[in-house]
């Protein structure tokens, strides 16, 4: 074998495995390119779940607050109702007034205590603001849940974030274990059951 002939091999041998080298490089990098658009996919549709879920927070919250602000009206509604109540009893107990006074007076205060159309008596408006305080706790839980679903979606797009630049699949799995989560927490909230 000739020198020119040996060279010639050599530099066949060279080209394939460079060939074998670039044809890896361009597999890897596709895979690599792949990774990151499905990452990157994640992360939106995360972020999406990650905003719905935060505006079902945020309207617990809300209904909570107005829930405990109604309560506190009728409450309020219901204590001046007693007060003008005790203030026609006395009045109606009271010997210096006509009888017809204090009949008049005695039948107001049996009509403040008596449940009307309205639902302004006394007794209807300790109910109503009872149910209120209720409806106000049973929001500011669900909105808690809520909170418990953004948190793990929030930390779900983090973990993609890690991924990203770890290139790590078992990163990119565990950010979909808490988003998944994330997401259920939500759903469970929004159908009323509490987890909490």
């Amino acid at each position: 074998m000739e020198a020119t002939d040996a060279k010639e091999m050599i530099d066949e041998a060279i080209e394939r495995v460079e060939e074998k080298n670039e044809a890896s490089e361009r597999r890897e990098k596709a895979k690599e390119r792949t990774f990151r658009d499905r990452v990157s996919l994640m992360v939106g549709g995360f972020a999406v779940a990650l905003a719905m879920v935060h505006m079902a927070a945020a309207g617990a919250q809300r209904e909570s607050l107005l829930k405990g602000i109604e309560a506190s009206d009728s409450f309020a509604y219901m204590q001046a109702k007693i007060v003008r109540e005790t203030v026609l009893k006395t009045a109606a107990a009271l010997g210096a007034a006509s009888d017809m006074d204090r009949k008049s007076w005695a039948d107001e205060a049996i009509r403040l205590r008596a449940p009307d159309k309205a639902g302004h008596g006394i007794g209807q408006l300790q109910d109503l603001g009872t149910e209120q305080r209720e409806e106000g706790r049973n929001s500011a839980t669900r909105g808690e849940a809520y909170e418990l679903g953004e948190t793990a979606l929030q930390l779900s797009i983090v973990l993609l974030s890690i991924a990203l630049v770890a290139r790590s699949f078992w990163i990119a799995g565990a950010s979909t274990i808490f988003a998944s989560a994330g997401i259920a927490m939500a759903i469970v909230t929004y159908f009323g059951f509490s987890l909490l």
